[in-house]
């Protein structure tokens, strides 16, 4: 599974990749939304994993934007400020899920599991659309 990680913080991202490579993942970051688009734009990307404050970029309203997009792109919103405002902002954006920071090795392990099984699910429905990048 390839997983977009969307984080300006480099040691967070770095840590993060290595941590979904022991997972059995491969990992591609990008430390802005520009970035982001690019690599959805040209690589085969299965999930995201999405910081909420960027460098002068809102997570938020790039997960509407991805939400927006057709086909099945499961999106993780990661956040220090895991509060329920947060929480609940980015469900009612599309968000598949959220993931507190800092998190453990066992909570990619949960929120990879539930993709998998979501992707699993939505590719055995026949009239699911596939998504187009960006």
């Amino acid at each position: 599974m390839m997983i977009l990680i969307v984080d300006d913080q480099p040691n967070i991202a770095r840590v993060t990749g290595v941590a979904l490579q022991t997972l059995g993942c491969q990992a591609l970051v990008a430390s802005s939304i520009r970035a982001a688009k690019h690599l959805l734009a040209t690589e085969k990307i299965d999930a995201v994993l999405l910081d909420v404050h960027l460098a002068g970029e809102s997570g938020l309203d790039f997960l509407s934007e991805l939400s927006a997009s057709p086909g099945p792109l499961p999106v993780v919103i990661s956040t220090a400020l895991a509060g329920p405002e947060i929480a609940g902002e980015a469900r009612r954006r599309g968000a598949f899920d959220c993931l507190a920071k800092p998190y453990s090795l066992d909570d990619l392990r949960t929120q990879i599991a539930a993709i998998a099984d979501f992707l699993h699910r939505t590719a055995a429905t026949p009239t699911a659309p596939q998504r187009v990048a960006p």
